[in-house]
């Protein structure tokens, strides 16, 4: 009767560990434990995973030698203290690991007895990948989602699929308001990159002593106002995806050198750090300058702009294209009145053929929010409106589309009280595209 009883303890045994290793290898978090001299004694499936490594080549081996910097986080977890979500680096089979670990430890309650250590970890590869699809750091735009069937736009939109999935660097190029991040954003999605992070950043938007940390991150302490643990940069936070460095033209060119260096060697060090991080990211960079010129001119590096421009692609002004923009009014009039709530409108036939003529020099995001304006205000005196059936509405014009265009951009200037930058946000236009509006139409600023 004993045996049968320690016969029916003993499976009763296995089974439970059976199912407490089940469970623990389902979870997605890497886990591990020591015993008190540091030699793994259990691991996970996921763990295993992200170090390449099969569980039998892990156990009994001391974790000093997966993990950098091992003694310094024993030593703190063997005082009692808890090791949360910490930075580190392990030695995977295919090279350093950049991780997310945090350390408990184990302890005999009677004697209070240090016994060991239980180690989760993440790579942080992964954790940043989830962030960014919460945070919204992922491409939207696909090529099916690009309206267009000119030639030559529909050359170019091949041509864009056809380089998608290549390592390369693309240089995009052309006008403000062309679709440079459209295009980016349908490059991305096409190719083998698109599970991971697309990261933008906006080169000329950012206070020239903010683009270094914003690009390459800063180690806790760097300067004054740095956060607690530091930050990750662009280039990290887009690691396994793309980083769209979009106008690049404005960057500083003492910038331009260390960005050169990141992009030969795929290898950065944070701002105060002294630990070189490997990224893997593709770049995709954008100006409506024209940068050949700019570094004759001594404003843009010869050897980043030959490093970037390995696969150029130059977008067409509106102004190139006008058998499209019949076809982007339709949709962007769908498209507005749904998202406005709003009567679908049809503009009468002069009024498109105006719209054809047009110069359109903000080009599609120009043609974009005229549409919303008409859409929004179709009783404006600026418009004569008729109205044929219950669902449809024709508008003709009453005046000319510059008229319409300096008195709308007046109104906001005046409303942000002379303030460019915001003005030109409103608008959906780049400042230097405002400033060349305000010449244009003799457009007095006050501040």
């Amino acid at each position: 009767m004993q045996t049968k009883s320690w016969e029916e303890l003993n499976h009763k045994l296995l089974v439970a560990k059976k199912y407490i290793e089940t469970i623990i290898d389902s979870i997605s978090t890497g886990i591990f434990t020591t015993g008190p001299n540091g030699y793994i004694k259990t691991i996970n499936r996921t763990a295993s995973e992200i170090l390449g490594l099969s569980q039998e080549e892990v156990l009994g081996v001391n974790v000093s030698e997966i993990i950098e910097k091992w003694e310094s986080i024993q030593q703190s977890v063997s005082n009692k203290t808890t090791y949360l979500e910490e930075e580190a680096f392990i030695k995977g089979q295919k090279g350093r690991i950049h991780c997310i670990l945090s350390a408990y430890p184990i302890i005999e309650s009677e004697q209070y007895k240090y016994e060991g250590i239980v180690c989760t970890i993440n790579e942080i590869k992964s954790v940043r990948n989830l962030a960014n699809k919460v945070m919204g750091k992922q491409a939207l735009y696909t090529f099916d989602k690009i309206i267009g069937k000119n030639k030559e736009f529909s050359k170019l939109l091949n041509y864009a699929k056809q380089i998608s999935n290549s390592p390369s660097t693309v240089l995009i190029t052309g006008e403000s308001g062309t679709g440079k991040e459209v295009f980016a954003q349908s490059i991305h999605n096409e190719s083998s990159r698109r599970n991971g992070p697309f990261v933008a950043i906006n080169c000329g938007a950012l206070p020239r002593d903010l683009i270094e940390s914003e690009l390459f991150g800063y180690e806790e302490g760097a300067f004054t106002g740095a956060i607690r643990g530091g930050r990750p940069g662009k280039f990290e936070l887009a690691d396994g995806g793309t980083l769209f460095l979009d106008e690049i033209g404005e960057m500083p060119i003492d910038m331009q050198t260390n960005l050169l260096r990141v992009l030969e060697k795929g290898k950065l060090f944070r701002i105060g750090g002294n630990r070189e991080i490997e990224v893997d990211v593709r770049i995709i960079a954008a100006t409506n300058r024209d940068l050949q010129r700019d570094t004759e001119d001594g404003y843009f590096r010869k050897d980043l702009f030959y490093r970037l421009n390995v696969l150029p692609l130059k977008l067409l002004p509106l102004r190139n294209r006008k058998d499209d923009i019949p076809l982007l009014i339709d949709y962007f009039i769908k498209m507005k009145s749904l998202k406005l709530g709003k009567t679908p409108i049809s503009l009468s036939s002069e009024l498109i053929d105006k719209m054809v003529s047009d110069p359109w020099q903000g080009n599609i995001r120009e043609l974009e929010n005229t549409i919303e304006r008409i859409i929004n205000a179709p009783n404006s005196d600026l418009w004569q409106i008729t109205e044929t059936t219950k669902d449809e509405v024709i508008i003709t014009m009453d005046e000319s589309l510059e008229a319409i265009e300096k008195a709308h951009i007046e109104k906001i200037i005046d409303k942000c009280e002379g303030n460019i930058s915001t003005t030109a946000e409103i608008l959906g236009i780049g400042r230097n595209t405002l400033y060349r509006k305000i010449k244009k139409y003799s457009i007095v600023v006050l501040k």
